[in-house]
């Protein structure tokens, strides 16, 4: 089975942070977004493997070519009934916020981990 590829976003206030830029100051939005493209990095994970998505990231799955499966972390607060549909996403893109994840040995599912 093919590796998952994970392309991982810095985010807006981060990158303005690492450019010295503070939010009360005017700044080029267009600069900011020009970096935070730059600073885009891809990861591969093989099927089985754990992994993690740092704060201040966001992780992006584009599932065009492979329909991957996104399981998330049922919250305290949830039951059954609350999650409905939202339990397995099968989209076009999934997005990843940041914490851990599984992505299973069946080589399409990715699943959010405590």
């Amino acid at each position: 089975m093919k590796p998952l590829e994970i392309l991982i976003e810095p985010s807006f206030e981060s990158t303005m942070k690492e450019m010295g830029i503070s939010p009360d100051e005017d700044y080029n939005s267009d600069a900011i977004l020009f970096q935070q493209g730059y600073n885009m990095y891809h990861i591969e994970v093989e099927p089985g493997d754990k992994f993690k998505i740092k704060k201040n990231t966001k992780g992006q799955i584009d599932c065009s070519e492979t329909p991957y499966k996104f399981i998330r972390k049922k919250e305290e607060w949830e039951t059954e009934e609350n999650l409905w549909e939202e339990e397995y996403e099968d989209e076009e893109n999934i997005s990843l916020a940041p914490g851990k994840y599984k992505f299973l040995e069946d080589g399409i599912t990715i699943e959010e981990i405590n």
